[in-house]
């Protein structure tokens, strides 16, 4: 007798599931988002460009051009020791020094370095003062010059294997305030109420039934939103609804009573938007009934009996009165603040007694009566300020 009836359980747990589906695609989708990027990129090969080396020429009618810091060899061994110039420029690593053997006529002969115990260059030349260098002039050395000068620029290209650019998700900065309308429909259902109106005899002789309501909503909120947080301050208007048809063996009579309370509803909310303008947001609202004794009783008697209807419905109006119900709330939607639109689907859950039962002779029992409602809304909203970027 105190269970809800199997048609209400069908649907609290297709809602719920639905739900919870729901859920379950926008957080893998943020987790896809999240992870959405080209393949792992390698390190980049430390390959620093440098540039060419030209072996020397050595032709016994080109000159070189002065202060460029290089020396040429032709063959360890020799007296005759000359300084030269190399047409490249030096590299930061060790110099080398090295002999030549022009003098003595010897065109192609090996190169070797002189080793640390040998004489410096500069030392040996003057000591052989006899051995005088060939002059320079602008004409031998400016051919040279100009020969270096697309060595010196030249560059080897870049690697061929760059790294790749990595794809990054931005969100827009958002600053704004909002506020706006919005209306729609959901479906409420109020528990445990069969054991209020009966006593719950060992062997009854009834059968109870109860089912939810489509109900309405319309209300106007007001949005700040600051990047991906945001906070909603809203007042709606609904129902919180609910039949219980009750068939009674003896006389084969059908009763119907209708709960049906007109909700004040104020809400304040957080947001988390996850991806772009789709967000998450939790909350707590409270219901304030505007009708407190909103009950209506109807039967299938003949109409000789409908006094004593009137009169039923009069002892349950006196007697189960609706009181302020604090409900938390969870909901995901969208919001658009380029184009205004505003929708979202919200499941608010009754923590708190709905129903007082008072003092009665008519074997109006007490129960605990939680209450679950889902709202699907659409609205608009217009902004108070300008979008301002950081």
């Amino acid at each position: 007798m105190n269970n809800p009836s199997p048609n209400n359980q069908r649907n609290m747990r297709r809602a719920v599931a639905l739900l919870a589906i729901v859920l379950a695609l926008l957080l893998c989708f943020r987790l896809c988002k999240r992870k959405t990027t080209e393949d792992p990129i390698p390190p980049p090969t430390h390959q620093e460009t440098t540039p060419t080396k030209v072996a020397p020429q050595h032709t016994s009618g080109r000159t070189h051009p002065k202060g460029s810091g290089l020396r040429t060899r032709r063959d360890a061994g020799r007296k005759g020791i000359k300084r030269c110039a190399n047409t490249e420029p030096t590299t930061p690593k060790k110099e080398e020094k090295y002999a030549t053997a022009e003098d003595e006529g010897v065109t192609d002969a090996p190169q070797t370095r002189v080793g640390a115990t040998e004489q410096p260059v500069e030392q040996q030349t003057q000591q052989q003062p006899d051995q005088p260098t060939e002059p320079k002039t602008e004409q031998q050395t400016k051919p040279a010059a100009e020969e270096n000068t697309p060595a010196e620029k030249t560059r080897q290209p870049k690697s061929a294997r760059e790294p790749r650019k990595r794809i990054t998700m931005r969100y827009k900065g958002h600053n704004q305030s909002r506020i706006g309308i919005r209306a729609g429909a959901g479906y409420a259902v109020i528990n445990n109420l069969g054991a209020m109106v009966e006593e719950g005899n060992i062997r009854p002789r009834y059968t109870l039934e109860a089912c939810g309501a489509t109900v309405p909503t319309i209300g106007v909120f007001a949005l700040l939103r600051r990047n991906r947080l945001g906070m909603e301050l809203a007042t709606d208007y609904t129902w919180l609804a609910s039949t219980l048809k009750e068939h009674k063996l003896a006389g084969n009579v059908n009763e119907e009573t209708n709960f049906r309370y007109h909700l004040l509803m104020p809400q304040l909310a957080a947001r988390l938007y996850l991806l772009g303008n789709l967000y998450m947001g939790v909350g707590v609202g409270l219901a304030i009934p505007l009708n407190p004794g909103g009950i209506d009783f109807t039967s299938d008697r003949p109409a000789m009996f409908a006094s004593a209807d009137e009169l039923t419905q009069a002892h349950l109006r006196e007697t189960l009165r609706a009181r302020v119900q604090a409900m938390p709330l969870i909901k995901v939607g969208y919001s658009s603040f380029k184009n205004g639109i505003e929708a979202y689907l919200q499941y608010a859950y009754g923590l708190t007694d709905l129903i007082q039962t008072k003092d009665n002779p008519y074997g109006y029992a007490t129960a605990r009566n939680n209450s679950h409602l889902f709202l699907l809304t659409v609205g608009y909203t217009i902004p108070l300020n300008k979008n301002k970027q950081p």
